[in-house]
């Protein structure tokens, strides 16, 4: 009885420890970049079964919205003001 109780108690403890090493290995949560943003975008789109011409048009807008925001920045940035 002593051996199966120390059997099941080992058996548990590695079980255990297996567990919570598994729960502290979850990567970091980060925020999406613009480019990554614009990929997943048009993964998407992709998905959705489109006409090709409905397909074009929003991945166009998609690309647009990408390129706009870029040059919004670059207007906003501090060394276009002072020149």
């Amino acid at each position: 009885m002593n051996t199966t109780y120390r059997l099941l108690l080992a058996t548990l403890t590695a079980v255990g420890i297996a567990v919570l090493g598994g729960c502290a290995n979850h990567p970091e949560l980060r925020p999406y970049s613009a480019e990554e943003s614009r990929q997943l975008q048009l993964e998407a789109l992709q998905r959705q079964g489109l006409s090709q011409e409905a397909y074009e048009q929003r991945r166009l807008a998609v690309l647009r919205e990408g390129q706009g925001q870029a040059v919004t920045q670059a207007t906003v940035s501090p060394a276009a003001t002072r020149s």
